[in-house]
Order: C-alpha cells, then sequence, then structure tokens
C-alpha cells in the first residue's frame, strides 16, 4: 500500500474518511480533513473546486456524467457530439484517476 500525505501539512493521512481531494486547475489533490476544512473549503473559483472528487456528491456526478455520455453518443446532432463527449469525458476522468491515484490506497 502506498502512503498518502497532506498536500498542506505532509501528516499522512491512514483512513478514507480523513482523505478530502480537491482540483485546482486540472491538478487533483490530496488533503487531510482538517486542512480541507480550513484552507480549501473557504476558497471557490474556477480555478479551484471547494467540493471534494471523493464525496457522495461527486459519485452522484460521476454516474450522471456517465449516463450523459451514453446519451450524447447516440444524439444524432453531429457539430456538438463530440465537444460534449469530450467534455463530460474530462469530467469522468477526474473521478476516476481521484480513486485510483489515491482513494484506493487507504483503510475504510
Amino acid at each position: 500500500m502506498r502512503k498518502i500525505y497532506c498536500q498542506n501539512c505532509d501528516k499522512q493521512i491512514e483512513t478514507k474518511h480523513d482523505l478530502f481531494t480537491t482540483q485546482i486547475f486540472f491538478m487533483i489533490q490530496a488533503y487531510c480533513k482538517s486542512c480541507y476544512f480550513d484552507k480549501i473549503k473557504q476558497v471557490s473559483s474556477l480555478a479551484v473546486s471547494n467540493t471534494p472528487l471523493n464525496g457522495r456528491y461527486s459519485n452522484f456526478l460521476a454516474l450522471m456524467t456517465f449516463m450523459g455520455l451514453i446519451m450524447v453518443y447516440f444524439a444524432e446532432i453531429q457539430y456538438i457530439k463530440m465537444p460534449l463527449i469530450i467534455v463530460l469525458s474530462i469530467v469522468l476522468f477526474m473521478r476516476v484517476y481521484s480513486f485510483v491515484r489515491f482513494e484506493r490506497h487507504l483503510l475504510l
């Protein structure tokens, strides 16, 4: 198992409940619970997402994005099809990347 450290305080994160992954620009970074609520949760902009990528809301969005990808794939409007597929794929990829890079290495 790989060890995960907080991006802010360098404390080791040992459980999934203490891990919060966020998107800053297109980089996925891990934070412990205290650093997330102190630093990141207060900031919201285009560059910084204050919604964790590993929460219930993000899981719901990933499911809706996947269903949207399926619906767009069968759409008949060709000029909008590829841009929508690309954007929806990026959203889904960020959630999957968060899981593969951080969450799968931690205990419940």
